[in-house]
């Protein structure tokens, strides 16, 4: 890499060194103050949770914010000491130059592109790595969504038999839902049979004729 690239990208760290530092110390001294007192309230005990509903997740993204910013004042400070050894600007994982665009563009980076792509790639699985040896359940399923041409019970079945007690959804948020007994997936599906006409209990009479039975 040229030097005079190599310093401009060094001088940027820094920068966003001094920046990302200052915004983690004001974050965490917003987090010092008590829940309770950010709210005005004596205690937040007597409270119904949902009462403080939004201060509580603005208080969870706040850590989260912190978190964030400590990993990349770290990737920061790892890029500086990587300049000062003379091994910035190559991937940690393929051993590969990295571009100099991309670096401009991220420069605390230690993934090449094609590296990156490949790990974003495998972690969008998100299975856990115990199912590489452990026999799936159910017989093997675990596609929600019905197989094609398969009658047996799937991950579908399995959520319409577990939704028809109730979900938190209302008739609203399915749309074209008018009863709140079918506020599932496929909800005015039949139960137990393909066509209504199989529902219908008979009886068979003394001449031979079946007969329908109200209940």
């Amino acid at each position: 890499m040229e030097q005079e690239r190599l310093v401009r990208i060094e001088q940027d760290l820094l920068r966003m060194k001094g920046e990302e530092t200052a915004r983690a110390l004001r974050m965490k001294e917003g987090l010092r103050t008590p829940q309770g007192s950010s709210v005005e309230e004596l205690s937040v005990y007597d409270n119904h949770p949902g009462d403080i509903g939004d201060v509580t997740f603005e208080r969870e993204k706040d850590l989260g914010l912190v978190l964030f910013t400590e990993d990349r004042l770290a990737m920061i400070n790892d890029a500086l000491s990587a300049i000062r050894e003379g091994t910035y600007g190559y991937c940690r994982f393929c051993g590969r130059e990295i571009s100099a665009e991309r670096l401009e563009a991220i420069p605390y980076t230690v993934w090449c592109q094609e590296c990156k792509r490949q790990h974003e790639e495998q972690g969008r699985a998100g299975r856990p790595v115990e199912e590489e040896v452990m026999e799936l359940p159910f017989g093997g399923l675990q596609d929600f969504h019905a197989q094609v041409d398969n009658n047996a019970f799937d991950g579908e079945d399995a959520w319409q038999a577990v939704a028809r007690y109730g979900t938190s959804n209302s008739p609203s948020d399915l749309g074209s839902v008018l009863d709140y007994d079918d506020m599932y997936l496929h909800g005015d599906e039949n139960i137990g049979s393909s066509e209504a006409y199989e529902q219908i209990v008979t009886r068979k009479g003394k001449d031979g004729q079946h007969y329908q039975v109200f209940r």
